[in-house]
């Protein structure tokens, strides 16, 4: 390890950058490959994704058969490239899912050389390690999510506001390249996360106004406009239709609501464990340099820190893929605060985290004892019933990379010295234990509950039964998107989504523990299915009419 001197004199090791790349690769891969897209936003994304692949839609985002236009284009072409690059290698769902592995590992880089450039070389390796430790990542970086591909361009949004000062150009060129294609990933509300940050640089600091450094800053105007221009263009030329559609879903998503704000308690809690362990140590950052906000290592993050908060706060649903936003700014204002905590301080960092994803670590490890083997048997029970139906099975494979992780995380409790990070390194090796463990001996279990494939197939079977149905369409009742995206990914199968006339068929979806709807006099039930219990039961049920 390297040694260097921080601005407190104390020195700090520097974690190697072949222990770094490890320890990403660790993290980013098990769980993004391995398993069938799991319902919610991974197989939703998924299967816009393979219907640009199966059907050619480059330019306008389907989702099973219909113009989508929640999300702009760049995350299903980032998608379709690794789906073309990769399915020889592996099924086509894991091969679009590294598209996210590329994604996160662009977010890594510069959000680590945005940081360096705002507190120093000393804050480089605490930035990756808090990244990869944060709470509220780690489900999000192994789905297929929009979201990351937003959280990249910021990171390079960051890292171009740091090269204003010295190279106007250089900067105005990643800057322009950033916004441009958060854009192409998230319509306005990309362009409002990166946009503004330029105006904080030329407001705050002197080097950025003048002729000389406007002219310079012209430059990012050329891919700024290419990115944001070329797209709507095009579609105005061959699909006017869509273009009109997808303007105003993006000006209902952008317009301000103060619906989170009357669930205060809601929000405040999803704000607390998602942004976890970050906000603690940010805001003593935030308290620490009090009066020294207008300082160039300061002024970026926080102003990028509030204008992601007012985002969150007043758009969009309250849902946790809404606020990754927030990472880009309070990862590197804890890293650097990190780097000079008081030795009490990060020595109770430190064992809050060893003893947090210790007893995670011992609890899947008994678990699945109890499971599979059925030791402890009071544990087994309980596993048992909360899945009904589940038949345990394990791979030797899987057995294997979870006991290397296991053996890794208690090396590390030996091994690694006692120097300021020591707390950042157990909370991303403990994220990455506690993560593998769960895709590695319960990757089986997980995937009984949370993919589309085995009820895909039982729908399909059920339709296919019925007389005439080749011909006949089948209309769905309160299913959406995600229902609509698993069938047509699993099955290859496009539910109506217009009541028609000719539609004799009919899927009736409700989720949690209420029950399926009344139906109207003239439908006969054929098929039912129920999955799941309590709050994520779903039930499933085909009409005839």
């Amino acid at each position: 390890m390297q040694l260097s001197e921080f601005p407190s004199s104390k020195p700090i090791i520097q974690v190697p950058n072949w222990a770094l790349f490890l320890l990403f690769f660790a993290y980013a891969l098990p769980g993004t490959i391995g398993h069938a897209p799991w319902r919610g936003d991974d197989v939703l994304h998924i299967a816009a994704t393979a219907s640009l692949l199966r059907e050619g839609h480059w330019l306008t985002p389907y989702l099973a058969g219909t113009p989508y236009t929640d999300w702009p284009p760049l995350t299903y072409w980032l998608g379709a490239i690794t789906g073309k690059l990769f399915s020889w290698l592996l099924p086509m769902h894991d091969a679009i899912r590294l598209s996210m592995v590329a994604a996160l590992a662009v977010f890594v880089w510069f959000l680590r050389q945005a940081a360096k450039e705002f507190y120093g070389r000393e804050v480089a390796s605490a930035t990756v390690l808090l990244t990869l430790g944060s709470l509220g990542l780690l489900i999000h970086a192994h789905e297929m999510q929009p979201q990351i591909v937003v959280l990249a361009c910021s990171a390079l949004n960051l890292y171009g506001l740091t090269c204003l000062r010295t190279r106007a150009r250089t900067g105005a060129l990643i800057l322009g390249a950033a916004s441009g294609a958060a854009f192409l990933a998230n319509g306005l509300i990309g362009l409002a996360l990166t946009l503004p940050l330029f105006a904080v640089a030329v407001a705050v600091f002197p080097e950025c106004r003048g002729k000389a450094f406007f002219r310079a800053a012209a430059w990012g105007l050329l891919p700024l406009l290419a990115l944001t221009l070329i797209w709507p263009i095009l579609l105005a030329i061959f699909d006017s239709a869509y273009l009109g559609a997808w303007w105003a879903n993006q000006l209902e998503q952008i317009q301000p609501h103060t619906g989170h704000l009357q669930q205060f308690k809601t929000l405040s809690n999803l704000l607390g464990w998602f942004t976890w362990p970050l906000w603690p140590v940010a805001a003593w950052s935030l308290w620490f340099r009090r009066g020294r906000y207008v300082d160039f290592g300061h002024a970026f993050p926080i102003a990028a820190l509030c204008l992601a908060l007012w985002i969150a706060i007043t758009t969009g649903p309250l849902r946790p893929a809404n606020v990754l936003p927030l990472l880009p700014a309070l990862i590197p204002m804890a890293a650097a605060e990190l780097c000079r905590l008081r030795r009490g301080a990060s020595n109770a960092f430190d064992w809050f985290g060893v003893l947090t994803f210790s007893i995670l670590g011992l609890f899947l490890w008994l678990a699945w004892t109890g499971l599979n083997l059925g030791w402890p048997a009071a544990l087994s029970r309980n596993v048992a019933r909360i899945m009904p139906g589940y038949h345990p099975s394990w791979m030797m494979l899987e057995l294997i990379i979870a006991s290397l992780l296991s053996g890794a995380w208690i090396i590390s409790l030996f091994k690694v010295p006692f120097f300021p990070l020591r707390g950042a390194v157990h909370w991303a090796l403990g994220v990455t234990l506690t993560w593998g463990l769960a895709t590695t001996l319960w990757l089986s279990w997980f995937d009984y509950d949370k993919n589309y494939n085995q009820i895909s197939a039982q729908i399909v079977s059920a339709i296919q039964a019925q007389p005439d149905s080749a011909q006949t369409c089948v209309i769905g009742r309160d299913t959406g998107d995600v229902q609509r995206a698993g069938l047509y990914y699993f099955g290859n199968f496009k539910l109506a989504t217009a009541n028609t006339s000719s539609c004799k068929l009919m899927l009736s979806y409700v989720a949690g523990k209420r029950d399926l709807p009344v139906i109207e006099p003239g439908w006969q039930l054929v098929w039912q299915a129920n999955r799941g219990r309590g709050r994520l039961q779903e039930k499933f049920a085909l009409y005839r009419q």
